[in-house]
């Protein structure tokens, strides 16, 4: 369930051929966990390629590399990994990355392109003291996982135990004030030329089954997406011992066809943000 990448000018440098070979020292494998995200794991895995999809490339990866603010030499736990975009982007700086997701197709796929510094575990995230055992590292990612894991309690918690105090957390999900399913959508205002957002709910959890192949009618592919409201998140990090230091919502560069309405297209599109990126730090845990 990893998730989006910048143009190919800013996408994962080669390796530097001076790095230590020795691979980072993973855990045991944990137990699977069921997910939804196995079955159509070979499609995402094309889907997202290498380096993600350009919603990574541009507006993700960048945010979260630099939050992380990982060195060469540390570690991060990549929660949900997914098929590994995030530690290859790290790797191709020396940092090392420990992958874990509950798919194990998405896992293989990770492996495959994986380099030295990457390593990669299949495991409920929901139960990381199980997957980890006694692994600490330096930082943390939960990049586009959150909003389809319920409950989060329990992965909030795992992680921060895993990280070592001082450390970062970094989590990316879809914007949970603007981008609601199916109780958020584009309107338009002919009288006064607004494309504006609306909202038909907000602060009721949700969850909705998402369609990963609309134009197909008989794929009966499914997974869950979980809306819950931004003031959730901000508790669920504080019960688990992280202290939020930054949020960066980030906007769409994509843009609709040139027409009348690109203008006010335009302006919507740098107002309502498309992803939202918590930023904690692991506390000590006499917080």
């Amino acid at each position: 369930m990893a998730k989006p990448i910048p143009p190919r000018s800013l996408a994962p440098k080669p390796r530097r051929k001076d790095l230590p070979p020795r691979p980072f020292a993973a855990p045991a494998p944990g137990p699977a966990a069921a997910t939804a995200w196995e079955r159509p794991a070979a499609w995402y895995d094309q889907h997202v390629g290498d380096d993600g999809d350009d919603f990574y490339r541009r507006l993700i990866l960048p945010t979260v590399l630099q939050r992380l603010a990982a060195k060469p030499g540390q570690t991060v736990l990549d929660v949900a990994c997914g098929q590994g975009v995030l530690g290859r982007a790290l790797g191709s700086s020396g940092v090392k990355t420990l992958g874990v997701d509950a798919a194990p197709a998405l896992i293989d796929a990770a492996r495959r392109r994986a380099g030295h510094l990457e390593s990669h575990l299949v495991g409920d995230v929901r139960n990381l003291g199980q997957v980890l055992g006694d692994t600490r590292t330096d930082h943390a990612a939960l990049v586009m996982c959150l909003q389809d894991l319920d409950p989060i309690a329990p992965v909030l918690a795992g992680t921060a135990a895993a990280v070592r105090p001082g450390g970062h957390v970094v989590a990316v999900m879809t914007h949970p004030c603007f981008r609601i399913p199916r109780r958020s959508t584009w309107g338009w205002d002919e009288d006064n030329g607004v494309q504006y957002r609306r909202l038909d709910g907000y602060l009721s959890p949700l969850t909705v089954p998402i369609k990963l192949h609309p134009g197909q009618p008989a794929d009966p592919t499914r997974t869950l997406s979980f809306h819950r409201p931004l003031s959730t998140y901000i508790a669920a990090f504080a019960a688990a011992g992280l202290g939020v230091i930054g949020a960066d919502e980030l906007c769409s560069h994509r843009r609709g066809t040139i027409g009348a309405r690109s203008g006010a297209e335009d302006r919507a599109a740098k107002e309502f943000p498309v992803f939202l990126v918590l930023t904690g730090i692991r506390l000590p845990t006499s917080f």
